[in-house]
């Protein structure tokens, strides 16, 4: 008897949230090369969907369906979704319109018409408005969607729920098990393969594009440009947000195993950053010495870092020491925590310049103790250096405060 290659168990469950135009295509038949087909629901969106019921017998879902769904799934279920700058997405949404009579009905109302008109042309662009908002937000019973599509079949499921926010579509977002952009897709798709264990996608094709599409921007005007805008004002910030939530989750990912093998350990009360050793960041030159003293310039590009595992048992001040420099200024330093501003205090003690600041409890624990700290300060190539340098860091130092503080 011939043997037979087959994967040792079974995939798990996953929920993949098409929104239209994110390379969705692409993603799909990605995903039903690891799922045998008698796993996966062949049903492309609501319309087509006969029973929610029918959705626990299956491990993969795929298709334009929205946030709401996920009512009908149980826990099990993982929740996939890309997202793609938004004005890109409409540009391309109405391109596919135009080519093709069976994408939606508004296809008689681009014929003939350049995008520049078609923009301006409200009965199209009503349905292209925030539709990643749209999709997020998404709240409707699953059964009550289909109940009402089938009374009325020239309805929309993105238009049976309240107007979507910004604030619902956020914090849906941080519910989401695996969430990417499409320009940087190929990036986060190799560890989403390897979180799910499926086969990794070593060849990964663009489907569903418009044929010979130039990648470069259409020939569309200032004004044109912010009529696109104005119909993705919540979407621009929601992509905004899923940007920032991606890279911090880049650096959780990147910054766990090395808490779990012991290079990194979490650090609570007092400590410094020894600048003669290895520096947890990013944008800093080799240290230089003068007897005792150890300091290392920051550069060469205006931002450097610090990423470090934090107690979130403590609340931390941090006070950074550096070189005063005649050029340098307040407005000259700039401080993040984990993606969010923080306020700190300038102050110049004989020939040094300090910045203190609190690391506030909420930026650590969403976090989950993992911080990463980036530094603003411009940077110049200084007479007889070939560097391009920032400021002279001589001392970081964190210390634990009473929780009141």
């Amino acid at each position: 008897m011939t043997a037979r290659f087959f994967p040792v168990s079974r995939r798990a469950p996953l929920f993949f949230m098409h929104i239209p135009k994110t390379a969705g295509t692409s993603m799909r038949l990605f995903l039903e090369t690891q799922y045998a087909d008698r796993d996966i629901c062949l049903d492309e969106g609501w319309h087509s969907l006969a029973s929610v019921d029918q959705l626990v017998t299956k491990s993969l879902i795929r298709g334009h369906f929205q946030y709401n769904l996920r009512q009908a799934l149980p826990p099990a279920f993982k929740l996939l979704t890309i997202l793609r700058d938004p004005v890109a997405r409409t540009l391309s949404s109405i391109k596919h319109l135009q080519r093709d009579a069976t994408f939606a009905p508004e296809h008689a109302l681009t014929k003939g018409r350049s995008l520049a008109q078609i923009i301006r042309t409200p009965e199209v662009m009503r349905t292209q408005r925030n539709i990643h908002a749209a999709y997020l937000c998404a709240s409707t019973p699953p059964g009550l969607v289909l109940q009402t599509l089938r009374e009325n079949p020239e309805e929309s499921a993105t238009e049976l729920d309240s107007a979507p926010t910004l604030e619902l579509a956020c914090a849906r977002l941080h519910e989401i098990d695996f969430l990417a952009t499409v320009e940087e897709l190929p990036l986060d798709l190799q560890s989403f393969s390897a979180r799910m264990n499926f086969h990794p996608a070593t060849y990964f094709p663009f489907a569903n594009e418009a044929p010979g599409a130039a990648r470069s921007a259409p020939d569309l005007t200032a004004e044109d440009y912010e009529i696109l805008r104005s119909y993705n004002d919540i979407d621009i910030k929601i992509y905004e947000y899923a940007k920032k939530l991606i890279h911090f989750r880049r650096f959780e990912a990147a910054m766990k195993p090395l808490l779990a093998n012991g290079t990194y350990h979490e650090m609570a009360g007092d400590f410094e950053i020894d600048l003669g050793d290895v520096v947890p960041g990013s944008g800093w030159h080799l240290p230089e010495r003068e007897d005792d003293a150890v300091w290392r310039w920051t550069g060469p590009g205006d931002h450097f870092t610090l990423e470090l595992p934090l107690s979130r048992a403590d609340i931390h001040e941090v006070s950074m020491r550096f070189s005063a420099q005649a050029h340098f200024t307040e407005q000259d330093f700039q401080v993040t925590v984990n993606g969010h501003p923080v306020e700190r205090t300038f102050s110049r003690h004989h020939q040094a310049h300090v910045v203190n600041f609190i690391i506030p409890r909420l930026a650590v624990e969403a976090g989950k103790g993992f911080c990463q700290l980036v530094f603003q300060a411009k940077t110049k190539i200084p007479p007889g250096d070939t560097r391009s340098l920032g400021v002279a860091v001589r001392q970081i130092s964190f210390t634990a405060r009473d929780n009141g503080v």
